[in-house]
């Protein structure tokens, strides 16, 4: 290959101009472009923001059929919440009232059941327990040879007696050799040996009763039979007679038969 002698040529200042202006006009070319593309743009977005604004406008102005369904539904269920408050208030009275009745019949059922406590109490169908007095009387330890030995046994009116002076000395409860005596208790002999509720029994005769302790000692003592059979024959026939009083007093519950066979409603 073969190289030129020719000198290169140098560029003068005027060809730099020419070559700064052509890239000059390119680049002005390109931004007016660049403006012409972003003012399109601007353009484009106002004209849907204008759009979309309208059109919310009209769809605010003018609400559709699915907004009126909305409104609808929305009626119709605060109607429906209002009548469920006002069955619940009415079912709130209800309950109230049925409650009110139940603690009445609570009450009363209660009242009834004290009532029949008592009734249990005063009828002997209770345990019970207290302050009193226990009585102890036997028949007399010998008998004498020749001589009848119906004075030196305890008989059933005996017991009866004794019995009997407790309860105008303010007895509340009272036993016999563990058999509760109630209002119809019945004491009698049977032969050598005396039935109580109609349980044989035999001596010595254990009778505890709970009340006043000195209020039944002194009716003990003040009753005519009963000083009589705890002092004279006592002494004259060698019968057994203890008198203690006690701090507690245990006296069972009735358990023989209640039923009536010859009473009747009048």
């Amino acid at each position: 290959m073969e190289y030129t002698t020719e000198p290169r040529r140098r560029i003068t200042p005027r060809t730099r101009s020419t070559a700064a202006n052509l890239g000059r006009f390119c680049v002005e070319l390109r931004l007016g472009q660049w403006h012409l593309s972003l003012t399109l743009v601007f353009i484009l977005l106002g004209f849907l923001l204008a759009t979309g604004f309208s059109t919310q406008q009209r769809l605010g102005e003018r609400p559709g059929p699915r907004k009126d369904n909305l409104l609808q539904f929305i009626k119709k269920q605060r109607g429906e919440h209002a009548n469920l408050e006002d069955q619940l208030e009415a079912a709130r009275i209800e309950l109230a009232l049925i409650d009110a009745k139940r603690a009445d019949s609570k009450g009363i059922l209660a009242a009834y059941g004290r009532q029949l406590e008592g009734l249990k109490l005063r009828a002997g169908l209770t345990r019970v327990e207290g302050r009193g007095v226990e009585v102890i009387i036997g028949d007399a330890k010998r008998v004498p040879a020749g001589i009848d030995p119906d004075s030196f046994i305890i008989h059933d009116y005996d017991i009866q007696i004794i019995v009997n002076a407790l309860w105008r000395g303010g007895a509340e409860a009272m036993a016999v050799n563990g058999e509760r005596i109630v209002a119809h208790t019945g004491i009698r002999s049977a032969g050598s040996t005396i039935l109580i509720n109609s349980t044989p029994q035999g001596s010595p005769f254990r009778i505890k009763a709970i009340g006043n302790t000195k209020r039944m000692e002194r009716v003990l003592g003040e009753d005519d039979d009963a000083a009589l059979l705890l002092g004279e024959y006592s002494q004259q026939y060698g019968l057994v007679y203890r008198l203690f009083p006690r701090d507690r007093v245990r006296v069972p519950a009735y358990t023989g038969s209640m039923g009536l066979t010859g009473a009747r409603r009048g």
